[in-house]
């Protein structure tokens, strides 16, 4: 049964309520289904529900689950990604885009004085833009299937080191308290000290890691 320190891997599919639309979602079957891009890891995604990993209503939701179980869970804008806020609008002149050699498109995700923006409106030389989260006063419906619980502490550091990384390592070992995660790509010094910290705070206190990049 999944408790709060539990390493929980999960499937889900992500969805706006009011459009059926999906935002999210982990299962190749579903996204050939509906005809989405296919350019994507599909693969479980590691969540430990004390850790922040996913949203706090789908952390709670798995407390008390076993593996093999699948439900549908509703999670309100407020208890998701918040409410929209009208003051996040902000309105840019198009040499601002030029300047940054950025070629605006209603729905573009773009980085304005070093924050996210996504395009609402491109006209006569101006564009709108909001810095809210495109999810912002939605309300999400999530299908979520529980595929295990994790036990091994090898897995659970590839976990860890996978859910930063953005992808598997190629190979992790632990000897008298050392872990050696192996990358095939050079990592971030953030990224690599985010998966040396939760390591140490969920897996092992006492784990030394070395992340090793060919």
């Amino acid at each position: 049964m999944v408790d709060e320190n539990s390493f929980v891997l999960i499937n889900f599919v992500g969805r706006v309520v009011s459009t059926n639309r999906i935002f999210d979602l982990t299962d190749r079957s579903v996204a050939e289904k509906e005809g989405l891009s296919l350019d994507y890891n599909f693969s479980p995604i590691l969540v430990i529900p004390k850790a922040g990993y996913v949203l706090k209503a789908v952390s709670d939701s798995l407390i008390g689950k076993n593996p093999g179980d699948k439900y549908t869970l509703e999670v309100q804008s407020k208890d998701a990604f918040g409410p929209f806020d009208q003051h996040l609008i902000k309105t840019y002149g198009m040499a601002v885009f030029r300047e940054n050699k950025i070629n605006p498109s209603v729905g573009d995700t773009v980085l304005l004085d070093n924050k996210v923006a996504t395009v609402l409106s491109v006209n006569s030389g101006r564009v709108m833009v909001s810095f809210n989260h495109p999810l912002a006063g939605k309300d999400l419906s999530y299908e979520i299937e529980v595929v295990s619980v994790l036990e091994d502490d090898k897995e659970k550091c590839g976990g860890i080191f996978e859910h930063y990384a953005g992808k598997k390592a190629d190979g992790v070992s632990i000897e008298n308290n050392k872990v050696s995660i192996k990358s095939s790509e050079e990592l971030k010094g953030y990224v690599i000290e985010s998966i040396k910290s939760d390591i140490s705070k969920y897996v092992n206190k006492d784990f030394s890691v070395g992340i090793a990049s060919k």
